[in-house]
């Protein structure tokens, strides 16, 4: 490896670091990157190759808003002058051989402090269906970053109507020590949160890739790598591409391009591979992802293209991505479920949970046997000690709002008993959200307090409030549940509630009391600010989807 620079991060930008054939930061021969054309910035290219990662999280709904609510910044140039006009790139984008959505991406060098910098924005917008209900989602970025990648603020809007919009705006700030933190301003249903994140300084922004391909395109045979930061998810990870060979590759008009395919993999996604094709100059014309068991295709096409009507409501996701097993006969009186698991080329034990409720045995490197109990909610319960991230109030459960709390006090009624207020939560929940609609993919505790609809998401997060305002600690978890009726096991959230030292399932969806072992569980969240996105939790869910295949061997009432 060779390294030129010093270790301040002001300094590292200018460094050159190659190894083994794999590029981290840009390597500049003949001058800095400022030599190269500025104008080209290839926008939206490998960023919406990587589309899949924030959005489908959630069950594939998350991407595009418009930022109309975004202020000018102090001293920001607005003339031509002062910044060149914005490079734009319009793509289409298919599911399940549906088209579901478009996207947009602009980027445009400006001027600020004697510094340049790069302003990107990529806007999609997608619709699709769940469980025959229509769900509309928008997401808008915009990053700022130096011309050698540092990013130095990013601006993140949800919209999904009815639930309000979901705003996240993050700033890089440089530390006494020389050291590098992001402060991240989050606004949920109304209610602003601040948070803090160690920054690593080999990542960069997440536009930054797109240059890479501009400034040094890829050949047959070339590998590169770095590191890449998900405003979406706050968190970091490493994108790695490899380069196969020139092909034809049919487009959305039929004709035929040759293009470089490209493998574009992420440390955060390990499982999900998406296929760019990129002409000579490294523009992308086309992407595919395996996803869920079907096909992302994007396309790059023409403005009038991207945005003709949106057919995604022949697709039903929800019911494309169920997991189809025999029959479980009478699966609510059922105390424990053995299942076989496979995950081919892969290795289910990274996904499931083990604990109280789940043990998981080694069967062959892509299987598992997974037995499943049921625990019950005890009757007479004590609230142990616990980290105070499962009691406090957080930017997705508002414990101080007033609907919130009143809510509280009508299911508890005179009850004192911890497992009791427990059972009595769930089944209000319950009853009091009768508009079971699959419209919203995750509204905070406040918003679901008001309008007291919503599917299991807010079902999952009220209770988890409803917990923490009667002191009983209190957490999310995200898998798999079994649905009788369509004899499939499909994506899920429900609640767990610590009583008697240990995490005990609630689901107030169905309202029957606690769960059995129909739900498997593959991850949980605080829902903490200082957490991750709570969308993580749905990726464990979004990598097994598609490829898991469960077999029910044996069921004991």
């Amino acid at each position: 490896m060779i390294r030129l620079g010093t270790r301040t991060m002001d300094s590292f930008e200018k460094q050159v670091i190659v190894s083994d054939g794999h590029l981290q930061v840009a390597v500049t021969q003949g001058g800095s990157p400022a030599d190269h054309d500025p104008a080209r910035c290839l926008p939206g290219g490998l960023r919406l190759a990587a589309l899949g990662v924030s959005a489908l999280a959630v069950i594939v709904a998350s991407l595009g808003a418009v930022l109309a609510e975004e202020p000018k910044r102090e001293g920001q140039e607005s003339s031509a002058t002062q910044a060149q006009a914005a490079d734009e790139s319009w793509e289409v984008l298919y599911l399940g051989g549906s088209r579901a959505g478009y996207g947009r991406s602009t980027s445009r060098w400006v001027k600020r402090d004697g510094q340049k910098q790069l302003v990107s924005e990529e806007e999609v917008f997608m619709t699709i269906k769940r469980f025959g209900q229509e769900l509309k989602i928008q997401r808008l970025l915009r990053t700022e970053e130096t011309e050698y990648g540092r990013l130095i603020r990013f601006v993140f809007v949800m919209k999904n109507p009815p639930a309000t919009t979901t705003r996240s705006v993050g700033t890089l700030r440089r530390r006494i020590d020389g050291s590098y933190e992001l402060e991240v301003e989050t606004t949920v249903g109304g209610r602003r949160s601040r948070s803090t994140l160690r920054w690593e300084n080999d990542a960069r922004s997440p536009a930054y890739q797109d240059r890479l391909l501009e400034q040094n395109p890829l050949k047959p045979g070339d590998k590169r790598s770095f590191k890449t930061f998900v405003p979406e998810l706050l968190k970091f990870t490493d994108v790695k591409l490899v380069a196969y060979d020139y092909r034809p590759v049919k487009l959305l008009d039929g004709q035929t391009r040759r293009a470089l395919k490209v493998r574009v993999t992420q440390s955060i996604l390990p499982t999900v591979a998406t296929d760019m094709y990129l002409d000579e100059q490294g523009e992308t014309l086309k992407t595919e992802t395996d996803l869920l068991g079907m096909k992302m295709i994007s396309y790059t096409v023409p403005k009038e293209v991207a945005l003709e009507k949106i057919a995604g409501a022949e697709l039903d996701l929800a019911l494309d991505t169920l997991v189809r097993v025999a029959p479980i006969r009478e699966p609510d009186r059922a105390r424990q479920i053995v299942y076989r698991i496979r995950i081919p080329e892969d290795d289910p034990a990274r996904y499931l949970l083990e604990g109280p409720t789940q043990h998981v045995v080694r069967v062959a490197p892509d299987t598992v046997e997974l037995t499943v109990r049921r625990l019950p909610v005890p009757s007479r319960a004590r609230i142990g000690r616990i980290d105070r991230e499962y009691t406090s109030e957080t930017q997705y459960l508002q414990l101080s709002d007033p609907r919130v709390q009143e809510h509280a006090r009508r299911a508890a009624g005179n009850v004192t008993d911890p497992g009791l207020i427990a059972l009595r939560m769930e089944k209000y929940v319950h009853e009091k959200l009768t508009n079971k609609n699959f419209s919203t993919m995750m509204a905070s505790a406040a918003e679901v307090a008001e309008k007291l609809e919503g599917d299991c998401t807010e079902h999952a997060v009220l209770l988890a409030a409803l917990l923490r305002v009667k002191r009983i600690p209190s957490r999310v978890a995200v898998g798999l549940v079994y649905v009788e009726s369509l004899q499939a096991f499909g994506g899920h959230m429900w609640t767990e509630a610590y009583l008697n030292g240990q995490w005990v399932p609630l689901d107030a969806t169905l309202g029957k009391g606690g769960t059995g072992p129909t739900h498997i569980k593959l991850a949980v969240s605080s829902l903490a600010d200082e957490a991750p996105s709570p969308v993580n939790a749905f990726l464990p869910l979004m990598n097994v989807l598609g490829k898991i295949q469960i077999e029910v061997v044996k069921v004991e009432p």
